[in-house]
């Protein structure tokens, strides 16, 4: 397998400058490199400035890689052939939805020669949270990350350093704080142990943590069925009472009071109210609820699943 790693940040928080000091990096330690590129208009320069890094790099023009350029994006790292001992970057645009594409990329069973993603988020420390209604998304972009590191610091006194980093692991506390060094040395350490790997698993389910153990990488996802039918109030208390470890969650689902009906159902980290709209699934469709998200555990998602059915007990809700 080769190790994938998504890079996000908002607008101008410097993550080409952080590839141009990691790459040569990877390269002193034996690490090739593969780049993504995703720019609404400089993908091209952006390619050929990292290209002269000897990095090889497919610029992606035009919108989005979460939305109107995400087929491309998912047909160009399919299309990667196995290369044990490099590792592929993703460099996204400053206006990134991670957690929706962390999904695709999560999920995409035409991937599974690659790792699960890592996510590394740039934030500009001296404009961290000053971007008024974009504020929301710079913390959407840092909720998701694995790792984090903090840009144009120069520009903050230590004690104004030191209350950003502090507000940053507020939003996340989860990930590591990282330096172009630290990172470099992370993928180095990851190439070189799945290197002899030639495959995960497709739906992600080994990154899950049962009793304790199973595979440490952070990401993981798993699609587990529902109740065929379920009594919508209880249904949505377990979708408002997820722990925090679910970044993304969603399915198909089926209440007590309209049998007949199905409904996609949909959480969004942020957002109070789950979204719920008509479908008309194929005759087979089943009632599921697809997980994504970081350390997640398998044994706390079933007991909460098993608690829909008719008498059961809701475990406490976990962070």
């Amino acid at each position: 397998m080769m190790p994938l790693v998504l890079m996000a940040g908002f607008l101008g928080a410097g993550k080409t400058r952080f590839l141009t000091t990691l790459i040569p990096l990877l390269l002193e330690r034996g690490v090739r490199v593969r780049i993504v590129l995703n720019d609404f208009e400089n993908a091209k320069i952006d390619a050929a400035r990292l290209a002269e890094l000897d990095a090889l790099v497919t610029p992606l023009n035009g919108e989005c890689i979460c939305c109107g350029s995400l087929r491309e994006l998912l047909d160009t790292l399919h299309a990667v052939p196995h290369d044990p001992g490099s590792v592929m970057l993703i460099e996204a645009n400053g206006a990134t939805e991670t957690d929706e594409l962390l999904g695709y990329l999560t999920t995409d069973t035409t991937l599974t020669h690659f790792t699960l993603p890592l996510q590394l988020t740039v934030i500009d420390a001296a404009r961290w949270q000053k971007r008024w209604w974009n504020n929301a998304l710079e913390a959407a972009q840092t909720t998701t990350a694995t790792h984090l590191h903090l840009n144009w610091t120069d520009k903050l006194s230590p004690d104004r350093r030191l209350a950003v980093q502090q507000r940053v692991t507020a939003v996340n506390a989860r990930a590591t704080f990282t330096t172009p060094v630290e990172f470099a040395d992370t993928l180095q350490a990851l190439a070189a142990s799945v290197r002899d790997t030639a495959q995960r698993a497709p739906q992600g389910v080994a990154a899950l943590h049962r009793h304790g153990h199973g595979h440490t990488h952070p990401y993981g996802s798993v699609a587990l069925p529902l109740p065929r039918v379920v009594e919508r109030a209880r249904f949505m208390a377990f979708v408002q009472a997820l722990p925090t470890a679910v970044v993304r969650a969603k399915g198909l689902v089926r209440f007590a009071d309209q049998p007949v009906e199905m409904f996609v159902w949909n959480r969004v980290p942020g957002r109070k109210k789950v979204q719920l709209d008509a479908s008309s699934p194929h005759a087979d469709a089943e009632a599921t609820a697809l997980f994504i998200g970081v350390g997640m555990s398998l044994d706390d998602l079933e007991s909460r699943i098993a608690a829909l059915m008719p008498g059961g007990i809701s475990p406490s809700a976990s962070v």
